[in-house]
């Protein structure tokens, strides 16, 4: 297959991956005087998708001003709401239609085929409608992509790299269980009219379990063995990582480890001989009698897309899967949430609960994971400052957020990183260690948690601002500076509350306080510039400490200050590490 890039060729090897019929109008063999249109609202429609029953009408775009173009695509189809509703027909804008008589031809050849398709459809089943609008190149803001409700999708740069990966990393089956997860279609929408007249999921065969309540009337697991094969088809995995779902938490599959699990382990062994803990959908699974038998203590999977959610053991479920190995059995753990509630979030906090415990995912995955599912955490709190520091100032455009630390020539690069070993977490709490008090940021903030955010963001960027001039003044370059510095100077933050308070709070009260006319304005930025270039930069970075050792750097910087400046600061806030590198430098 020839290598594509544009927009249309990628929706295209995507919807015939998935085995849609595709018709695409927005292409060169038909050209832009012809267009295919909805006729109520006159919208028009780049490309339609056809999979048994269900119609996708496409918006198509390839990076420009897309924003614009998503909310007049779906404006112009507002009043389309089912496929009953649904007209469409051709519109020729060229003034001599010999010219495009060809062009002509294969658009009405198209719009035919894709008319007899749904009537005779119709026949057999209930037609299901939805609105895509496809911008493989561009990531869209989640505020505009949340209009599932409508039933209009957006498949953004995020999400189509997403359906790429899935594709690349297991296969075509597990692509369109989310592919039409995504598009909220239930299996029992894909049935023929008078099979499932209740509209409810057809469901397995029965399977005896262990039943223990972890929480009295709210938390239920289940323990049972069934094979792969029986849960296949509805398993998935939420994930954070080339995500489309906003709740997601997971990583991507690695190929090379579900090749190591199969060459090395299953080869000799049937079977793991540990849980897969796996969530039931609280979409789907709303009542525990309508799927748990207490008598014959049995359980009844419903066949949807999706219902069964892995929290922890996606590689070894998914080794079985790409191995063709489904008859084999595993041993599963099964979660219900009985009082499950939209704002509580539990899968992401009992995903998050076994995985940090166990220590099976990085400082990475599992600050952001947080931040995600914890509105009220600190992780949140500083996530939100430090994106917004991620686009000005000192940590612009050279610290990440991704799931993967970036990698430099001097050294791996990550916001995640600074902010948890530069014991920012601690800053908005009073903190207390060896009798001495330090108060936290939170004595300056008030009660609503975005001006607090604004503070703490004018607090550090101020506070880098004049640490780059500091280094200035020295010769020395900012981007030298490894997040093991980065790191020391944000511990040097506590040291400044317990003998600048006041200076601190006006750090954060003044936005860009370095380019401030001010004159008490200008003597705060001059105080912390002088204290701060106490510090030998150049010999700083030079330290022979480990990249993570930011307690140690933080003890050197602290006794160089005090060298000039005996106030500044308490040693006694110090690790063990720190303490013993302040005592041992002069």
């Amino acid at each position: 297959m020839r290598k594509t890039y544009s927009a249309n060729d990628l929706l295209r090897n995507l919807a015939q991956s998935l085995g849609f019929k595709v018709y695409i109008f927005d292409d060169p063999q038909i050209g832009p005087e012809i267009r295919l249109r909805e006729q109520s609202k006159n919208g028009e429609i780049d490309g339609v998708l056809l999979y048994k029953n269900l119609i996708c009408l496409v918006g198509i775009s390839k990076g420009r001003n897309v924003e614009k173009k998503i909310e007049k695509y779906f404006e112009k189809l507002d009043k389309v709401r089912e496929a009953s509703d649904l007209e469409l027909s051709l519109d020729i804008s060229a003034r001599n239609r010999n010219r495009i008589k060809s062009q002509k031809q294969v658009a009405e050849a198209l719009l035919e085929d894709i008319n007899n398709n749904a009537k005779r459809t119709s026949n057999d089943y209930d037609l299901i409608l939805r609105k895509i609008f496809f911008c493989p190149n561009k990531e869209i803001e989640e505020k505009i992509i949340d209009r599932k409700q409508e039933h209009e999708f957006i498949i953004d740069k995020d999400t189509f790299e997403y359906f790429q990966e899935v594709l690349n990393r297991l296969d075509r089956d597990f692509l369109f269980y989310d592919f039409m997860h995504f598009l909220r279609v239930r299996k029992v929408d894909l049935q023929k009219k008078g099979m499932s007249r209740t509209r409810e999921p057809a469901k397995s065969s029965p399977f005896r379990v262990e039943r223990v309540e972890l929480e009295k009337d709210k938390l239920i697991m289940y323990s049972l063995s069934p094979r792969v094969e029986d849960i296949k088809g509805y398993v998935t995995v939420l994930r954070i990582a080339r995500k489309y779902d906003k709740r997601g938490f997971q990583r991507m599959i690695k190929p090379t480890r579900l090749r190591k699990i199969n060459d090395e382990y299953l080869r000799q062994n049937y079977t793991f001989p540990n849980n897969i803990i796996i969530a039931l959908d609280p979409e789907s699974y709303k009542k525990e009698e309508d799927f748990y038998n207490s008598k014959k203590r049995k359980i009844t999977f419903f066949d949807e897309f999706n219902s069964l959610i892995i929290i922890d053991g996606q590689h070894r479920f998914f080794s079985f899967a790409k191995g063709q190995k489904l008859n084999r059995y595993i041993l599963t753990t099964l979660i219900f949430f009985n009082e499950f509630k939209e704002k509580d979030f539990l899968m992401e906090k009992m995903f998050y609960k076994i995985n940090k415990t166990q220590e099976r995912i990085d400082p990475n995955l599992s600050f952001v994971l947080k931040a995600k599912i914890d509105p009220d955490s600190e992780e949140n709190f500083w996530y939100t400052v430090f994106k917004k520091l991620d686009k000005k100032g000192f940590f612009a455009g050279r610290y990440s957020f991704k799931e993967t630390t970036m990698r430099t020539k001097e050294a791996k690069k990550s916001i995640i990183s600074v902010v948890t070993y530069g014991g920012v977490l601690r800053l908005n709490r009073r903190y207390k260690r060896e009798g001495i008090e330090v108060p936290g940021l939170d004595r300056f903030y008030q009660e609503d948690k975005q001006a607090n955010v604004n503070f703490a963001f004018n607090l550090v960027k101020n506070y880098f601002d004049v640490v780059e001039t500091a280094m200035h003044s020295q010769a020395v370059n900012k981007d030298h500076l490894t997040p093991r510095e980065i790191g020391a100077l944000l511990r040097l933050i506590k040291h400044f509350m317990i003998t600048d308070e006041n200076k601190l709070r006006i750090l954060g009260t003044i936005k860009n306080i370095t380019t401030s006319k001010d004159k008490g304005n200008r003597q705060v930025v001059e105080h912390f510039r002088k204290v701060l270039g106490y510090i030998p930069f150049a010999d700083t970075i030079k330290l022979d400490y480990p990249a993570s050792n930011w307690a140690a750097v933080e003890g050197s910087m602290l006794r160089k200050i005090n060298n000039k400046d005996v106030n500044f600061g308490n040693k006694n806030l110090l690790s063990k590490k720190g303490l013993e590198i302040y005592e041992s430098t002069r």
